[in-house]
């Protein structure tokens, strides 16, 4: 296929480096326009008409032009559409002609992630809708009722379990929110966190109800105390963490027909078996015991330890040895447990431990969001979850799926790179920083993020004034810095430029997670030790 490219004169030769794909003869030709965005349809139409042009299948305009690009179709009698917005993208865009349908009037680059992301979605909800044939040949059963039922097994995405930490003492409305933000997230089950070594079993039918009144989704309890235990069957949990050797007698026979969690621990005696084979021996006789005594649904948790001390390896070792000897017993994964004891950004450790749980057949990715530093966890676990459900069914690595977890860092990089060529016959400087501050005479603002709401706060207060006179809100910064501009609120350019700043570090405050504080940069340098 030949396709001729336009765009403008800086970019000619970013696009040049970008157009080699296999498989496609592309042509770029830069028109005398410095900037490609500043090219219009009716410029490059008027630029192509009266040239032969007979040999090109297609053109492709810079996808940040404005308007329609049909003038340019007509003009050549060649189809022409808006190509990406960044050249970076340019590989993906040529690659795929043919497989896509090209737009006048919307970037390649937009529909392209919309239409991988939705076959991705496709694929996902294909295998969902045969959940009882992947129960059939894989293992697993199903939690909760009605609308609110997920599917549990091997060969199904791996579901994720949010736990409200210490929910006895929370009230009904926090674990209202608590409940619909994991569900918002991607959580599938909505997991209630007891207090470990201070039962409070009146507690338990509240806190599941306020669970159930904000959510339609199975709800477990995470406890080994018995009281608990026999108040959550009482009031129809839907799944039970944990059993172990030491709460066996009392409430196995009390959860015949409710799935539970079975862990290798005899937590009254304090033991945990160190060495993998150990541990899967413990937790296997732990199993057949509960099964004796007519449990029936069983999810195995040989139990994920953090890094370190006392270590990861070993624990994951002894998930992969029971994955052996049992295919067919899901298991859970207790992610939380290394992501909040490292200091390190969360996104990408419960990637990777996301695709090792997918590695050895994990069926319930098990975290809370307890600490600052692991927000966002739920979210993360949920699209890793699916990314690799997609990489296991295509049998490939985790990578151009159309979803992925790219938050900091790009897959493709488009900045377009400085080239000190241009300081040629160019006065340049390099301003110092200027000390003191000048007050606006139209007053000040304080900028605040509502997490709850999901939005950018920005507080206008006048000069001298201790409260503000108004309020503006919204979730993208240039729509407030206009509206403050509009009703005369800023005096000064140095004033708005500030203004500018510090809504767009608030934007990505509330896009990343990281929290924002007025005046401190938002990401610190990375130095090494």
């Amino acid at each position: 296929m030949r396709v001729l490219l336009v765009t403008g004169l800086m970019a000619k030769e970013m696009v040049e480096r970008y157009a080699r794909v296999n498989g496609v003869e592309a042509t770029v030709l830069a028109l005398p326009v410095s900037v490609a965005a500043f090219l219009t349809p009716d410029l490059v139409a008027e630029r192509l008409r009266g040239r032969d042009l007979s040999g090109y299948d297609l053109i492709l305009l810079p996808g940040a032009m404005k308007g329609d690009v049909s003038a340019v179709e007509e003009a050549t009698g060649v189809p022409t559409f808006k190509g990406p917005l960044h050249a970076a993208d340019l590989p993906l865009v040529l690659s795929l002609l043919g497989e896509i349908e090209l737009s006048k009037t919307r970037p390649a680059s937009e529909l392209i992630r919309g239409r991988l992301r939705k076959r991705a979605l496709k694929e996902i909800e294909s295998a969902e809708r045969e959940w009882r044939r992947l129960l059939e040949e894989g293992g697993g059963f199903t939690l909760g009722k009605g609308a609110g039922r997920v599917a549990v097994g091997r060969l199904l995405p791996m579901r994720v379990v949010a736990e409200i930490v210490d929910a006895p003492r929370l009230t009904d409305r926090e674990i209202e929110r608590r409940a619909i933000y994991y569900a918002e997230s991607g959580a599938d089950i909505i997991d209630v966190g007891m207090m470990a070594g201070r039962p409070r079993p009146g507690e338990v039918r509240r806190i599941l109800e306020a669970v159930r009144s904000a959510v339609e989704k199975p709800v477990s309890i995470d406890t080994l105390d018995p009281s608990e235990i026999r108040a959550a069957v009482k009031a129809e949990v839907d799944l039970v963490l944990s059993l172990d050797r030491g709460n066996m007698e009392e409430v196995a026979p009390l959860l015949q027909d409710i799935p539970v969690v079975v862990i290798p621990t005899d937590v009254r005696r304090g033991e945990l078996p160190r060495r993998a084979e150990e541990r899967v021996r413990r937790l296997e006789k732990n199993i057949e015991q509960a099964r004796e005594m007519g449990v029936e649904k069983v999810v195995a948790d040989p139990i994920l330890e953090p890094a370190l001390t006392p270590g990861v390896f070993e624990s994951l070792r002894a998930y992969h040895l029971f994955a052996e000897r049992n295919p067919r017993i899901p298991l859970l994964f207790g992610v939380g447990n290394v992501t909040e004891l490292m200091d390190i950004d969360s996104v990408g450790v419960n990637g990777l431990l996301a695709a090792m749980a997918a590695e050895l057949g994990v069926s319930l990715l098990f975290t809370p969001e307890h600490s600052d530093k692991a927000r966002g966890s739920v979210r993360e676990l949920a699209t890793a979850s699916r990314m690799m459900f997609l990489a296991k069914r295509r049998r490939t690595t985790p990578k151009d799926l159309g979803i992925d977890l790219l938050i900091l860092k790009d897959k493709r990089f488009r900045e377009e790179g400085y080239k000190r060529s241009i300081e040629e016959g160019v006065e340049v400087l390099e301003p110092e920083e200027v000390e003191g501050y000048q007050e606006d005479e139209r007053g000040w603002f304080r900028i605040l993020l509502d997490r709850e709401e999901g939005k950018i706060v920005l507080l206008h207060f006048p000069r001298g004034g201790k409260r503000p006179d108004l309020i503006l809100k919204g979730r993208k910064a240039r729509p407030l810095y206009i509206a403050a501009i509009k009703r005369g609120l800023v005096s000064r350019l140095d004033h708005a430029a500030y203004l500018g700043r510090e809504l767009g570090k608030a934007e990505v405050a509330l896009s990343t997670g990281k929290a924002y504080v007025e005046d401190e940069p938002l990401f610190l340098r990375f130095h090494s030790a």
